[in-house]
């Protein structure tokens, strides 16, 4: 009876410190997406959608939170296909200042690191 308890508590000790065990996020990581127009012009504003579709699960991700000529998105960790439409307020070179629609794609994007994965897509103009 005695060694019955004594392997009961054994027991319960073992999965008590194995159930304490850190839990590590590995499958998520975060997405930076940078929209860049050419050595001309400096984007100053950007108001858009961007829509990131997993190329294996078909999830769609989208996020408007423009920060500058950037967005940041934490995703699942994996492959993604981008599409980024709306307007930009560019700075020309002489100094002025216009608003222009655009897009931007990307048919296979790899996000697969822990940390920050970064990506710059070039601006295709629609006016």
């Amino acid at each position: 009876m005695k060694q019955i308890s004594l392997l009961i508590i054994i027991m319960i000790l073992a999965l008590a410190i194995t159930s304490c065990a850190p839990v590590e996020d590995d499958i998520f990581a975060t997405a930076r997406i940078t929209v860049a127009a050419g050595d001309d012009l400096t984007i100053t504003r950007v108001q858009a959608q961007a829509k990131l579709t997993n190329v294996n699960t078909r999830q769609v991700l989208s996020s408007a939170n423009f920060e500058g000529n950037g967005v940041t998105i934490e995703l699942l960790r994996g492959a993604y296909q981008i599409d980024i439409e709306g307007v930009a307020t560019c700075q020309m070179p002489d100094g002025g200042t216009h608003m222009r629609q655009f897009r931007c794609q990307c048919d296979y994007a790899e996000f697969i690191s822990k940390e920050q994965n970064d990506i710059t897509l070039n601006m295709i103009f629609l006016d």
